[in-house]
């Protein structure tokens, strides 16, 4: 069944936006706009409506007013929290279109609409003088800010008239030469207009490019550039309006009738000039920057690596040459926003989500590769700032970068550290992770190899319970990873403690040399593990007295060999061989037992 009050909304929003039946019917067609309508009409709740057209052409109903629409729209609000009827529809509702461009549309209507209307002193015959002065001082404010705001939104500073500007010239011609004016309200309005203006520029040439991370945030290089950019761009508006003949009149006039304020005015011209040139100036020098940033930006990250050296080479080329960019304070900016941008890179490339949860030995690499990355930035930044000399050109002097380095790199070596952390978990897991594959082997091999199994599952446990958390790992202000890191490297310590033990047990249980040798080789890489190596050291001098041992034990042969040679005149040999050929096997066998034992010491890491 049709609803009537559908069809009254419906049939306002076709008229009003000129389209046909069939985008209507899509709209209530739809379940989402459907909800949204009926809402609006049975529900006490809401109070507003607003239907436009979608980037597809598609009409869509919404809730509230919304700021990402970019075409006409028709609004419905009603006069009361009710349940709208069919009967009283008309009555009980606000309706009307809405620009896509509000603020550019309000400013028409005060411009061409408000202003003229209560401005126009034909309409106050009846008014008190007061009420027509208050009218018309309230009018020309809401202008003034209307003009104002507009200007803000489009990234320019305009700066207002004052009243009475259209009788500045008549005003400047009346004025005799002892310097009064026949309009004493005139110069109030000028000189009012003065102060008005110095505070809107006080506030342009306050504003500086650290701001973002004053407030906290991690800007990039573009945000420097574009703060530049737009600064350029807002001085070269306000110069502008200064060099008007309106603004050149108003000049001369309160010059004429030397007001106090005329030399604040000059000030603040000189001022605008002073701030203009020097933002040209870093505008040019900054340019080919954005390029290098831009490509680093694009790149994938194991890329950036040699795109890190022109680009600190491009750095020190605008310190050594722009005569308003080599300050200390804009530099620590530029590179603080310049390691947010490599640490945003990084966190892209390393992928906090999976980094932890992924294949180990590949999250790993990736984890490697960025802290090479990072430690590549800071020591090239190291050095140029030796080398800054070097830039210098028809022997002007370079200054020095004589800041300390952790203005610069302290949230730097903060994201640093908290990588190393995650290296360290995922070396540790590539290490404990080979306990499965442990097998020992002497007297009590199967109940060591039971305990290192034991040692291998709690692991897992506590690994799969660490990795599962929610939370970003690389979230420098996330408290909560840095209590289960500690608590993970806990119980991996104990692990390590456990693990030293069950090495000296096997250790212990070696048969001789050879079996020593091997229980170090199934051990491997664990006995590089701090605490287990602690347990490990005390062992290596005891594989030196076995060595010594067996060194004894091939001499006595040796010298046992060559007494029977010279007592018998021969002396026995491999069976089955010649003699000379078994002498010289039966050497090389020898050699071979202290050589063999000897080539393996190459590969224990002891002091």
């Amino acid at each position: 069944m049709e609803d009537p009050r559908l069809d009254f909304i419906g049939e306002y929003v076709l008229r009003t936006l000129k389209l046909k039946q069939d985008k209507w019917q899509k709209c209530v067609s739809s379940e989402d706009s459907r909800q949204v309508l009926q809402e609006f009409l049975d529900s006490t709740e809401r109070r507003t409506l607003v239907v436009f057209v979608t980037a597809a052409g598609l009409l869509q109903s919404a809730a509230a007013f919304t700021a990402g629409c970019r075409s006409k729209a028709v609004y419905f609000v009603k006069r009361s929290g009710t349940a709208l009827r069919p009967d009283s529809m008309q009555d009980n509702l606000v309706y009307g279109d809405l620009s896509y461009a509000p603020l550019e549309h309000f400013s028409a209507l005060v411009e061409e609409v408000v202003a003229p209307l209560l401005s126009n002193r034909k309409n106050h015959t009846e008014w008190p003088q007061v009420v027509s002065q208050d009218v018309l001082r309230h009018v020309h404010s809401l202008k003034t800010n209307v003009f104002v705001v507009s200007g803000q939104v489009q990234g320019k500073t305009l700066l207002p008239l004052p009243t009475g500007s259209e009788r500045v010239e008549q005003a400047a011609l009346e004025t005799d030469k002892r310097g009064e004016i026949v309009e004493k309200s005139i110069i109030h309005s000028l000189e009012s207009a003065v102060i008005e203006w110095s505070h809107q520029i006080r506030a342009v040439l306050k504003k500086d490019s650290s701001e973002a991370l004053l407030e906290g945030k991690n800007p990039t290089p573009h945000t420097e550039l574009l703060f530049w950019k737009n600064r350029c761009a807002d001085l070269e508006c306000i110069h502008s309006q200064f060099k008007s003949s309106k603004v050149n009149k108003m000049a001369m006039l309160l010059e004429a009738v030397e007001s106090s304020y005329y030399p604040a005015f000059t000030d603040m011209q000189q001022d605008v000039l002073a701030a203009l040139e020097e933002s040209k100036d870093i505008c040019t020098f900054l340019k080919p920057l954005q390029r290098l940033f831009e490509d680093m930006e694009n790149a994938e990250f194991p890329d950036v690596r040699g795109q890190i050296a022109p680009l600190m080479h491009t750095v020190c080329l605008v310190w050594a040459n722009s005569r308003y960019y080599n300050t200390p304070a804009r530099l620590i900016v530029l590179l603080q926003e310049t390691s947010n941008l490599l640490i945003q890179q990084a966190r892209a490339y390393i992928v906090p989500e999976e980094v932890l949860r992924g294949e180990v030995s590949e999250n790993l690499l990736k984890v490697q590769t960025s802290l090479e990355i990072l430690q590549l930035f800071k020591s090239t930044y190291e050095d140029r700032r030796a080398n800054l000399s070097q830039y210098q050109k028809n022997g002007n002097f370079v200054r020095p970068w004589d800041f300390s380095p952790l203005l610069v790199f302290s949230g730097l070596d903060c994201f640093i550290n908290r990588v190393r952390t995650i290296k360290d978990m995922l070396l540790t897991a590539v290490d404990l992770l080979k306990l499965e594959k442990l097998e020992i082997g002497g007297i009590r091999g199967r109940v060591l190899s039971q305990q290192v199994q034991l040692l291998h599952q709690e692991f897992m446990d506590t690994y799969k319970l660490f990795t599962e958390k929610p939370y970003d790992c690389l979230d420098l202000n996330n408290r909560e990873y840095e209590e289960d890191a500690r608590e993970f490297k806990l119980k991996v310590d104990d692990t390590d403690r456990r693990l030293g033990a069950i090495f000296c047990q096997a250790f212990e249980d070696a048969s001789g040399l050879e079996h020593t040798f091997k229980v170090l080789d199934m051990f491997g890489s664990l006995l590089e593990r701090p605490l287990v190596a602690a347990d490990a050291v005390d062992r290596y001098p005891l594989l030196v007295s076995m060595f010594d041992k067996e060194l004894d034990y091939c001499k006595h042969l040796y010298n046992k060999h060559t007494q029977t040679a010279e007592e018998q005149g021969w002396a026995p040999v491999n069976k089955n061989m010649p003699a000379v050929a078994g002498g010289l096997r039966w050497a090389q066998e020898l050699q071979q037992r202290i050589q063999t034992p000897f080539s393996k010491f190459r590969h224990v890491s002891f002091p």
